[in-house]
């Protein structure tokens, strides 16, 4: 019975791995990218009336908000941006929870040699 538990860890430990090496491969290949948001704002005239409807980029970094204009032009090159930075942050959070189990795994494997 230990040695199908054995077994099972070593594949599962090789599957992390695996992933790991995988999740590596993907972020190389991520090109352009930008955090945040995009959205449409209008500017109000000094009677409140609405006009003017342009393309506002919004993030934080480094703890400071900032808001960048986007021309028309380059709101389909932003959104691919967004979506590019979007998949980044998606696999370094599972590259980061896969490591963090593998270290779990191999201090609870030392402990218990400790004990031993």
């Amino acid at each position: 019975m230990y040695t199908v538990y054995g077994t099972y860890m070593k594949t599962k430990d090789d599957k992390t791995a695996r992933r790991i090496g995988e999740i590596k491969k993907l972020i190389q290949e991520i090109g352009s990218m930008m955090p945040g948001s995009l959205s449409q704002q209008q500017r109000k005239d000094m009677n409140g009336k609405m006009y003017g409807a342009y393309w506002k980029l919004g993030y934080t970094y480094k703890m400071k908000s900032r808001s960048h204009y986007v021309p028309d032009e380059l709101v389909k090159a932003v959104r691919a941006q967004n979506a590019e930075f979007k998949k980044f942050k998606k696999l370094t959070e599972e590259w980061i929870e896969l490591a963090l189990s593998a270290a779990e795994k191999e201090i609870g494997d030392a402990k218990k040699k400790l004990k031993n």
